[in-house]
């Protein structure tokens, strides 16, 4: 059912407004809330700019290092290479040499038994001599 409001023309029916109060109200909240928003956004973009630029520096940075130390330690490896293979020629030098001083030592150490066997049974003829 309609009332009569229904058939008046809208210039004529009374207006509700807000008070003037509240109306003033809700203007600060948006103006402060668009800048508080804007604000925060605005931030928000530069520091993921800033973030992905400073990853992408510090990634550079890392491989920058990573290959510096490769090339450092590399070189001092190839170099210590050689001093490693003539330590071991060295060493197998020396180990050669020793085994040739014990087969020596072993033949003057059986010399020295005969020797020493046959100066015991000399000296034994000898005492046996009346």
């Amino acid at each position: 059912m309609h009332s009569e409001s229904d058939n008046v023309p809208l210039d004529e029916l009374p207006r509700v407004r807000p008070p003037r109060q509240w109306r003033r109200l809700f203007e600060t909240v948006a103006v402060v809330g668009s800048l508080f928003l804007g604000g925060f956004g605005s931030g928000f973009f530069w520091a993921t700019r800033n973030a992905e630029a400073h990853s992408a520096r510090q990634r550079e940075d890392h491989l920058a290092e990573i290959g510096r130390l490769r090339e450092a330690y590399g070189d001092r490896l190839y170099s210590l290479t050689g001093r490693v293979n003539q330590a071991a020629d060295t060493a197998a030098s020396a180990a050669q040499a020793a085994g040739e001083a014990a087969s020596t030592a072993q033949t003057a150490a059986q010399t020295a038994a005969q020797t020493a066997n046959q100066a015991a049974k000399s000296a034994a003829k000898e005492l046996k001599k009346p």
